[in-house]
């Protein structure tokens, strides 16, 4: 994801409910320790980690939305600043120690190109975790086109911009996404700046999920949805056993 998309980001995801979401997975990071934030982009999840005392490192393939997280965190005055940023491909990053969690939100792994390097993912991931750690990450079933798509489009305007997603699918299991975003350039005015995003979405099975976690070493913890974050969406807890 482009620098110039990384600073509309934020505004681009007003709806998402970061604190919902965070207290959602509260439930499953209790106890302090060190968490591994993969694919992290502009660390909202990261301050909020930092607030309650963790250790965190956040990671994402994009300088642009690090730039946004380091900005973000330093803008909350915390007293607690144990954390670093990096600057890799989550699918083979390899951390210095072993975190106590490690967790990988927004459907961030349905972005892999192929079930090849989920398997990478995990893999990592398992070297990267504690024995006893665990591993917390979500994905989208193939409905989610059905949930927010009509007729392949899906529009979104708001006062600061609007946004046109538009989707085809590929094969059984690949679909591209683009996106179009108008960003206001001053409240009042009609001069918009246009974005553009291109994505490839990979469907997994998650029966298929299951069985490829395990096999890598984990055992699942829990399995579940959330309505507040989409019908389509399941949120995987797997223990590194």
């Amino acid at each position: 994801m482009h620098k110039e998309f990384a600073e509309v980001y934020d505004v681009f995801m007003k709806h998402v409910d970061y604190k919902g979401w965070y207290k959602f997975l509260k439930t499953y990071i209790k106890t302090k320790g060190e968490v591994l934030d993969l694919g992290c982009g502009t660390g909202e999840f990261i301050y909020r980690l930092l607030d309650d005392g963790f250790s965190v490192t956040g990671v994402d393939i994009s300088e642009g939305m690090l730039e946004m997280a380091e900005k973000k965190i330093k803008s909350k005055n915390l007293k607690n600043n144990d954390y670093k940023l990096v600057k890799a491909d989550i699918v083979n990053y390899e951390h210095s120690n072993e975190a106590d969690y490690i967790m990988c939100n927004f459907d961030t792994v349905n972005y892999f190109e192929n079930k090849t390097e989920f398997k990478k993912f995990i893999s990592k991931s398992y070297k990267n975790l504690k024995k006893g750690g665990y591993l917390i990450f979500d994905i989208v079933t193939e409905e989610i086109f059905e949930e927010i798509f009509e007729n392949g489009i899906f529009l979104d305007e708001e006062p600061e911009y609007t946004s046109i997603w538009r989707y085809e699918k590929k094969s059984k299991s690949k679909y591209f996404v683009e996106i179009d975003l108008f960003i206001r350039q001053q409240e009042g005015d009609n001069l918009f700046r246009k974005y553009n995003e291109q994505h490839n979405k990979f469907i997994y099975e998650p029966e298929w999920v299951v069985e490829t976690v395990q096999k890598a070493g984990f055992e699942i913890f829990d399995a579940a949805t959330n309505p507040d974050f989409g019908e389509s969406r399941i949120f995987f807890i797997f223990k590194k056993i």
